[in-house]
C-alpha cells in the first residue's frame, strides 16, 4: 500500500478513537478560577474537633463533640476559628489538609466578635498560611468560596457571591454580630471559622453564622469582615485583651460617665454664688457681653 493511501486511513482511525473517548469540552473561566484558588488555598484550611463535657440526669460526665473549621495565619500554628466552635471545650484536635492531626491549645478570645485563636505545636515545617484581604471595598454581587468541614466533611468548597453587606444579627446566645457579610454560597453546620475567599484566593470573612428555619443552608449565610479579623487577632496573640468587640460598650459607659460628672457639676452650687454651671457652658465674658 502507497503512503498516500494510508492518510485516509489513519485519519479515520483517529477520529474513531476520539469518538470513543468522547466529547472534549474546555473549561470556562470561572472553573479555571475555582480550581486555581482551591489548589492554592485548601492546604491552609483546617478541620477541628472539639470536646465538651456534658453531664446526664444522674450528673454523669459525658463527652459530647462538635466540629468546625479554622485557617491557618501564621507558619507557627497559628489557626483563626469562630469563639462559638471552641467554647467550653475540654480538647481540641486539629486535622491539616494531609490528614495528620494535632492536639490544639486555646490562645485567646473575643467573645462578642465570635473569634478565637488556637495553636499547634508543630515543628520543623512550615505551615501554608492563607494571604488575608480587605473588606472595605467589597461590593454586592461580587464572587466569593468557601471552604470548610459541613458535616464533617472536610475540605469542602461551595461558591456564590455577596449578597449584601453590613448586616446585623443576634446569634442564639444574644449577642449581636455587628457589619457582617451575606452570602448565598452554602455554609453549613461545620463551616464555622472557615474561610471566604475572593477571586483572587484572598480571605475577606470568617464564616460564622446561618439564617435557617432547618438548621441547614437555604443561601443566607454569614462572615466576620476580615478587617476586622487583622485587629482582634494579632492582640489575642500577642496575650493582649481584645477590647474591640466591647468597644461600643465602652463608648456607653463612657457616655454615662460624663453625663453623670457633667450633671453633678450643674446641680452643685457654690454658697452665696452662680451657679458652677456658667464655668462648664459660657464662653469668656468679654465674648458674651455678660456682667461680671
Amino acid at each position: 500500500m502507497k503512503p498516500n493511501q494510508l492518510i485516509p486511513l489513519i485519519v479515520v482511525t483517529v477520529m474513531f478513537y476520539f469518538s470513543l473517548a468522547g466529547p472534549v469540552r474546555a473549561l470556562t473561566k470561572d472553573e479555571s478560577n475555582n480550581i486555581e484558588i482551591y489548589r492554592m488555598v485548601s492546604a491552609g484550611v483546617v478541620n477541628i474537633t472539639s470536646v465538651v463535657v456534658a453531664y446526664d440526669s444522674f450528673y454523669r460526665p459525658i463527652p459530647k463533640k462538635g466540629t468546625g473549621s479554622g485557617v491557618i495565619i501564621g507558619e507557627e500554628g497559628y489557626i483563626v476559628t469562630n469563639n462559638h466552635v471552641i467554647q467550653n471545650a475540654q480538647q481540641l484536635e486539629v486535622t491539616l489538609s494531609d490528614g495528620d492531626k494535632w492536639q490544639a491549645k486555646l490562645v485567646g478570645t473575643d467573645l462578642n466578635y465570635d473569634l478565637a485563636v488556637i495553636k499547634i505545636d508543630i515543628q520543623d515545617r512550615k505551615l501554608p498560611v492563607i494571604r488575608m484581604g480587605s473588606s472595605g471595598d467589597l461590593e454586592v454581587g461580587q464572587k466569593v468560596l468557601a471552604i470548610g468541614n459541613p458535616f464533617g466533611l472536610g475540605q469542602t468548597l461551595t461558591t456564590g457571591v455577596i449578597s449584601s453587606l453590613g448586616r446585623n444579627i443576634r446569634t442564639d446566645t444574644g449577642t449581636v454580630l455587628r457589619n457582617l457579610i451575606q452570602t448565598d454560597a452554602a455554609i453549613n453546620p461545620g463551616n464555622s471559622g472557615g474561610p471566604l475567599l475572593n477571586s483572587t484566593g484572598e480571605m475577606i470573612g470568617i464564616n460564622t453564622a446561618i439564617l435557617s428555619p432547618t438548621g441547614a443552608n437555604i443561601g443566607i449565610g454569614f462572615g466576620i469582615p476580615v478587617d476586622i479579623v487583622k485587629r482582634v487577632a494579632p492582640r489575642l496573640i500577642a496575650g493582649k485583651f481584645s477590647y474591640y468587640g466591647i468597644q461600643p460598650l465602652l463608648f456607653f459607659a463612657l457616655v454615662l460617665f460624663l453625663s453623670g460628672a457633667l450633671w453633678r457639676k450643674i446641680v452643685s452650687v457654690k454658697r452665696g454664688s452662680q451657679p458652677i454651671i456658667k464655668s462648664v457652658l459660657r464662653t469668656p465674658n468679654k465674648h458674651r457681653g455678660e456682667r461680671k
